[in-house]
């Protein structure tokens, strides 16, 4: 009998998704790994069965997921998710994680095609001309994760209705009865920080008060300098900070500057990382169910390539996902 996944994995004393995944050259699996699955599998004479399936079928049994950054700890989150999804049903998955570069992305992309990838799952920062122009010429089903594409592409999507959490967490804050309430903002180039910041500054005129921006950025470091920036500028009492990692700067300036939390000043952010709910953090967050997300991506794509495949109805577009609020303990009433 041909040795497969589970004999390289027995042999070895691990799971079957970790020799998977070190296969696929995953990220979250360090180079040891790596070298020791695949010398496994060069010792048993491994064949992927989808190399053999993909004779057959004229399939390639892979799937290319894009994403901004690997070591984001949401997108990691939801990779798990679609591999779970994806590798049950027989497909490997590719990653390519692009660091938010508009060139990598469309390098990806054009990979996927000469390499006969199935489907692609893409997360893309940059919809210019040429992208557009390219995705109008695939031939293999796509689905977007948190991406909503163009009116010129009529491609599916998942993804959580980003402008009424930030509307909820917002509100949150003014029932608390905070009035000076300061954003930190992710880059003006993310269309979920643009969904997030209308969602703040809607919400304060609704209620007739002033926003009081500063740009964060993405990182941990952004936040602890947005915060700053942001004091420099403002006396606010509560801040809604447009991720985690900006959120958790902000705790880490506030704290090192002696300024109590959330007597002086309450913090929420938005994610819910698993960093965020850390017992010296414990960060009142908007909680993105990435575990459904990653599903849900994973079973749209998979329902659509197999829908093609039997000649079938494709799947509906998907409702927004409901963002939850998790009230921890960096908010309170003034």
């Amino acid at each position: 009998m041909a040795p497969s996944i589970k004999t390289i994995a027995q042999s070895l004393g691990i799971s079957v998704s970790t020799v998977s995944r070190a296969l696929n050259n995953h990220p979250d699996i360090n180079i040891q790994t790596k070298e020791l699955v695949l010398a496994k599998a060069k010792e048993l004479n491994y064949t992927p069965n989808a190399f053999a399936r993909g004779l057959i079928h004229k399939k390639s049994y892979t799937v290319g997921l894009m994403i901004p950054d690997i070591t984001d700890p949401f997108f990691a989150d939801i990779a798990r998710e679609i591999e779970k999804v994806l590798f049950p049903a027989g497909y490997q998955v590719v990653y390519g994680s692009t660091a938010r570069d508009a060139e990598k992305e469309k390098e990806f992309i054009k990979n996927a095609v000469s390499r006969q990838f199935d489907g692609l799952i893409l997360t893309p920062d940059h919809f210019d001309e040429q992208l557009i122009e390219l995705l109008q010429t695939l031939k293999i089903p796509v689905v977007f994760l948190r991406r909503r594409g163009v009116s010129q592409l009529n491609i599916p999507y998942i993804d959580v209705d980003h402008y009424k959490a930030a509307c909820e967490a917002v509100q949150y804050l003014i029932e608390l009865g905070h009035k000076e309430i300061g954003f930190l903002s992710m880059p003006d180039t993310s269309f979920t920080g643009q969904m997030r910041k209308q969602g703040y500054v809607d919400t304060l005129a609704k209620n007739r008060l002033n926003p009081l921006f500063e740009e964060g950025g993405r990182t941990i470091e952004d936040g602890r300098e947005g915060m700053h920036q942001l004091l420099q500028k403002h006396e606010v009492t509560a801040v809604f900070a447009a991720n985690d990692l900006l959120g958790i700067g902000a705790l880490e300036y506030l704290t090192v500057h002696n300024i109590r939390i959330p007597e002086e000043i309450s913090v929420i952010g938005f994610d819910n990382i698993e960093i965020s709910a850390l017992h010296w953090i414990q960060l009142t967050t908007m909680d993105q169910p990435r575990k459904q997300m990653g599903q849900q991506v994973a079973n749209l794509l998979l329902q659509t390539i197999q829908a093609l495949d039997k000649n079938e109805s494709l799947p509906e577009q998907p409702a927004l996902i409901e963002a939850n609020l998790l009230k921890r303990l960096t908010c309170q009433k003034l």
